[in-house]
């Protein structure tokens, strides 16, 4: 994925050529290209909330696994 402010430039580029006659193209490439780039920010959101869910489980097995070491007391812990 190309950097925020090369594609933001990009977007602005294209709407400075818009003259708002019958040339509806650079306004349509704009709205399919901010469609992409949504489309690539979910699924990078969706990847890092796996992540953190991973990481929250293996947390809650570390912590069943210590309590069952008894080295920390579960009645402190929340």
């Amino acid at each position: 994925m190309e950097p925020h402010s090369q594609w933001q430039d990009e977007i602005k580029r294209r709407n400075s050529a818009y003259d708002g006659n019958d040339n509806w193209y650079p306004f349509v490439r704009n709205t399919e290209e901010i469609c992409k780039r949504i489309s690539e920010l979910n699924s990078h959101i969706d990847g890092l909330e796996n992540e953190i869910g991973e990481v929250r489980g293996m947390v809650k097995n570390l912590r069943k696994i210590l309590i069952k070491l008894e080295v920390i007391d579960d009645r402190f812990i929340l």
